[in-house]
Formats: C-alpha cells, sequence, structure tokens
C-alpha cells in the first residue's frame, strides 16, 4: 500500500471488471496515526518572489492539488482538519524578511493566527535567524562555557577563523583618573576541527589583562569568549518571547514543557546580591511557585522598599512570592535567571537581551 493511502477497496464495474481503488491520504494524518513527530523545514534563503514562496509551500506542506498560490488558500488549507505538522522549521528567515517583508510578514501573521486558534492542532514555528545571546560568566558552572562554545560549534563547517584580542590595563596617573585599556596584541589563526579549538580557550589569569578570543566562520562571528562572559551568535539561538511581555511566569511556562531534572540559576545583582553570587536550584515538575516559596525564599533577605527613594537595607518581616515577583524581576539591570533541562536544552531570561532565548 502507498504510504499516503488512506484506504484501498475493491470496486466491480457493471461490466464485471474488478477495479482497486485509492483513497488519498495527507502525509500530516499518516504520521498522526503513526505517532510520529512531523516536522517540515522550510528554506526561504533564496526565496525572490511572493508566487516562489507560494510554490515552496505548496511543496513542502504537501498541500492539494486545487491550492490557490494565495494568501487567503493558504489559510484554507492549514485550518483544514489536517492542520500544519507539530513543527514548521524556516531556515534563512533573515534575508527573506530583508527581500521580502510584505510576503515575511504576511505569513508570519498568518502561522501567529493559527496558533492562536485554540482548535487548531498545536504547530511550533522556529524562525532561524542570527540571534545574539549574552551570558555572564557566574551564570555558568565551572567548566561550562567550554562546553558551550563546542556545542555551539558543532554542525559549523571547518576550518573557522580565531582570533585572540589581548588588552593591558595601564595604571592610573593620578588619584582621579580612570585606568586605561592599550591593546596589547592580536594573535590569528585556523582551526581545522574541535580538538584544535581547546588551546583557544585559556584566558589570562593576570587581572591587569583582558583577552577576547572570537571564532568566525566564512561570512559572521559565532563565538566571542571572555572574562566576564560568552556571546553566541547563530541560528540555533531562537527568541520565544519579547521582554516586554515577559516575566517568571512566561518564562517557566517555555521551561516547564522541558524534560526534568531542570537545573536553575537565580541571579539578583541588580537587587539584593552582589553580582557574582548566583543560587542554583533544581526543579522536577512544573510547581516552579513551590520550588521559589519552599527552596529560594528561605535563602533570600528580600528587602520591600516602598517608595522608590527607601534603601533597600532593611528587610520585609514576611517573605512572599508576590514580594519576589515585584522586587526581584528579571528586567532589572543585574538580574537573570537562567534554565537547564535534561534535554540540555537551555532558557534564559535577561533585561540584556530583550527577549528569552531558547538554545
Amino acid at each position: 500500500m502507498h504510504p499516503f493511502t488512506r484506504d484501498v477497496y475493491v470496486d466491480v464495474a457493471p461490466s464485471g471488471v474488478v477495479e482497486t481503488v485509492y483513497v488519498w491520504m495527507h502525509p500530516i494524518e499518516v504520521c498522526k496515526q503513526n505517532d510520529r513527530v512531523t516536522r517540515v523545514t522550510l528554506d526561504v534563503s533564496n526565496i525572490a518572489t511572493e508566487t516562489e514562496l507560494h510554490e515552496l509551500l505548496n511543496e513542502q506542506l504537501q498541500f492539494p492539488w486545487h491550492y490557490g498560490m494565495n494568501w487567503d488558500a493558504f489559510w484554507d488549507v492549514i485550518t483544514d482538519e489536517n492542520g500544519l505538522p507539530d513543527i514548521v522549521e524556516l531556515h534563512g528567515w533573515t534575508e527573506f524578511e530583508q527581500r521580502l517583508p510584505e510576503a515575511a510578514d504576511t505569513l508570519a501573521k498568518c502561522f501567529t493566527d493559527y496558533e492562536n486558534e485554540p482548535d487548531l492542532k498545536p504547530c511550533r514555528i522556529i524562525y532561524q535567524k542570527n540571534e545574539m545571546l549574552i551570558l555572564p560568566s557566574q551564570a555558568l558552572k565551572e567548566g561550562e562555557a567550554n562546553r558551550l562554545i563546542y556545542r555551539h560549534l558543532t554542525g559549523e563547517a571547518f576550518p573557522l577563523r580565531v582570533e585572540r584580542k589581548t588588552s593591558v590595563r595601564l595604571p592610573k596617573r593620578h588619584r582621579f583618573s580612570f585606568e586605561r585599556l592599550e591593546e596589547e596584541s592580536v594573535t590569528s589563526g585556523i582551526v581545522h576541527n574541535h580538538e584544535s579549538i581547546a588551546p583557544w580557550l585559556t584566558l589570562s589569569r593576570d587581572e591587569h589583562c583582558q583577552d577576547v578570543v572570537t571564532f568566525s566562520n566564512e561570512t559572521d562571528w559565532l563565538v566571542s569568549y571572555y572574562r566576564e562572559g560568552l556571546t553566541l551568535q547563530g541560528t540555533n539561538i531562537e527568541s520565544v518571547e519579547s521582554i516586554d511581555t515577559a516575566d517568571y511566569e512566561t518564562f517557566f511556562h517555555h521551561v516547564t514543557r522541558g524534560a526534568y531534572p531542570i537545573e536553575l540559576t537565580f541571579c539578583f545583582g541588580g537587587t539584593i546580591a552582589p553580582s557574582e553570587t548566583v543560587y542554583r536550584l533544581t526543579l522536577h515538575d512544573a510547581a516552579w511557585a513551590k520550588l521559589i516559596e519552599e527552596t529560594l525564599l528561605p535563602q533570600l533577605k528580600i528587602p520591600k522598599a516602598k517608595r522608590f527613594w527607601q534603601s533597600f537595607s532593611s528587610t520585609t518581616s514576611q517573605q512572599s512570592l508576590e514580594t519576589f515577583l515585584g522586587e526581584c524581576h528579571p528586567h532589572i539591570f543585574g538580574n537573570f535567571v537562567l534554565a537547564h533541562d535534561a534535554d540540555d536544552v537551555y532558557h534564559f531570561l535577561d533585561h540584556v537581551n530583550g527577549t528569552i532565548k531558547r538554545f
């Protein structure tokens, strides 16, 4: 039987001829019946016209033969009984947005409207963009920065360019002057495989020196590694929520979809604790608010500022989740929360990024 055949039956025509009739079944429905996750990748990086886009959608999403090649027809097809696949991944989205902004906006709006329809089969839309992520060093455990660098460069085509820029901090000229950084040297090289990355990941321990190590491919830089943290850029970093609406509840809405246990790292350097102080917790189920109340709050002395000019030196007599959410919001400069689940998926909420990032 053909894999896209729903049913087969035999029909005897009046002439006595036996005919085999095949009933076509949508490929998404095939996967649904086989209990498989359906994933479709749409490479829009080289799409030059709206007609080419509809041809791609028609082919890759296996639309019926009568697809009208326009946006009304697109909406009608994706909202039929089969819906969209479980995952739709769009490669080259940044280039596509720049080339065809109106078509990109319409397609994204259709996907957003689809996701907001409660009666339709859920679909996760992934826009593969070159996103940037800045991770402060205190968010990471020992050796984790190096592991993330190797992880981020997996799949990249070698050789890669690498550059180490070392700056030296000069002494103050007088009491009220600022320390000055003067570039001392730049060392460049080529890494041909993962094994040749390691020698570049040792940073100077001299407090008067500052190293920045950068890895790049043929078109752009991918990683910057320095004493204060790690900056990553690439299509494997995904913005999942704007920080305009993101809060702890929104953050954990995404995090708790992952595999348990989930490691959490909180920092309140902008509120109540030194920036180098972090609090590490482990989440075993979706009850993140209970974990904060029963495990994190006892470790904190949360200050309650009744007026904006009141000092943070005094603490509240009673700790509560409400106080925590109000006074220790991750939008405050110096606060952040990082989650790492059992499937090696990270989520990061920090004001510098402007969004919740998944990577």
